[in-house]
């Protein structure tokens, strides 16, 4: 589209700067007015396409999200641990997979993934949404969904009536391929987005968008003093301030004291999992502070009752646990990032600094809860959550 302006708006000038009385510049003007205004608007039905067709996928994708078909013993679907409901995460601090053994990890929201560079919590590897969507699809360890792509593939093939059209409408023919889904996938959880908070407003230079407290806790969290924005910058507040990227970081949640150093539980040690590099003991993905009110418990395990406490443990240098197999002292964990040294916070100050997280949370939540609701019935009726009156029945793992 750029391109094709640019061309016009060049000819035109060109022919333009000659003499309008001269026959053949007049005839040659007339036909690059007739051309420019043709390919332009090829140019807008086609983008005006794919924009619908864009629409569509995230269509389809919001009906995968939901579909239990996806799992292997049809009883869970994306949104069992990314629920609308709780800001596409939920409340547990860790969740059982498809064979009730509860994972290692807390789940993170959605909100604004696609944004987020780096898409897994523990890993660096994933660096496209559509291989973030497959992981937990096929994954193994843990065990979430328990799919393979054919399995997935064969039953929405049987599911036709209600996939066919959607797909249809996608991807221009009704073929049901795995790249699609998790194409589709992909699409739908990159429109969870919203920077529309009271933060961002005042940012953009409303001034009255947040009280003198929460000014206050603003100005902590940005002062040498607490280095917040060391690792929470950026429009997401999840990247380095020097380079505005996503990074992992050990920040002292656990020091298990053994052979004269401090380490994270070996079950879950962040990248080191990974890597097998001693010096990635316990780096986890910094997360987005965006909505983060809403998406208790905290941690990288959900061991964070409240944010009152996470604010202790940084200032305390790292969290110490008194009792339990993972009693000891993060603040000498021997990979914590040099930053988290600790500082001095008071009362009235930690009050502003919590005022001031609460100023991250979204304004249209509603709005967008409801754009991204399932369209099933729910297996299991829950009292505290409606459902469409013109809900889909839910699909059902045959027993025969």
């Amino acid at each position: 589209m750029r391109e094709i302006l640019l061309f016009s708006f060049h000819a035109l000038c060109y022919f333009n700067s000659y003499s309008p009385f001269s026959l053949d510049n007049f005839l040659m003007f007339k036909f690059l007015s007739f051309i420019s205004i043709a390919l332009l608007s090829t140019a807008f039905f086609a983008h005006s396409e794919t924009t619908v067709s864009a629409q569509y996928k995230i269509e389809l994708g919001r009906y995968l999200f939901h579909d239990v078909r996806l799992s292997v013993k049809g009883n869970r679907s994306c949104a069992l641990c990314h629920t609308p409901d709780t800001h596409w995460t939920n409340t547990f601090n860790k969740v059982p997979d498809i064979h009730g053994e509860i994972s290692r990890l807390n789940t993170p929201s959605l909100l604004n993934i696609a944004d987020n560079r780096n898409f897994t919590v523990s890993t660096y590897n994933v660096q496209d949404l559509e291989s973030a969507v497959s992981r937990p699809l096929l994954s193994t360890d843990p065990l979430e969904m328990g799919a393979t792509p054919s399995m997935v593939v064969n039953r929405l093939q049987d599911a036709k009536a209600l996939y066919a059209p959607l797909f249809l409408n996608a991807y221009g023919d009704s073929e049901v391929t795995y790249q699609r889904v998790t194409k589709a996938l992909a699409a739908f959880t990159a429109s969870i987005v919203s920077m529309e908070t009271r933060y961002h407003r005042f940012k953009q230079g409303e001034r009255t968008a947040l009280t003198e407290k929460e000014q206050r806790g603003l100005a902590f969290f940005e002062s040498d003093r607490l280095n917040c924005t060391s690792c929470h910058a950026g429009e997401l507040l999840n990247a380095t301030k020097a380079s505005q990227r996503v990074e992992h970081y050990n920040v002292g949640l656990y020091g298990i004291h053994a052979d004269g150093e401090y380490f994270y539980p070996s079950s879950e040690n962040g990248l080191r999992k990974t890597t097998a590099i001693k010096s990635d003991d316990g780096k986890y993905r910094t997360p987005s502070l965006i909505n983060v009110i809403n998406t208790s418990p905290w941690g990288h395990d959900g061991s964070y009752l409240s944010l009152s406490a996470v604010i202790d443990s940084y200032a305390r240098g790292g969290r110490k646990i008194s009792l339990g197999v993972n009693a000891g002292d993060g603040k000498f964990s021997f990979s914590k990032h040099p930053s988290i040294q600790g500082f001095t916070i008071t009362e009235d100050e930690k009050s502003d600094l919590l005022a001031f997280l609460k100023t991250l949370t979204i304004e249209n939540f509603e709005q967008l809860k409801t754009q991204t609701q399932s369209p099933f019935c729910q297996l299991v009726k829950l009292k505290n959550r409606t459902e469409s009156p013109n809900c889909i029945e839910s699909y059902r793992v045959s027993t025969q």
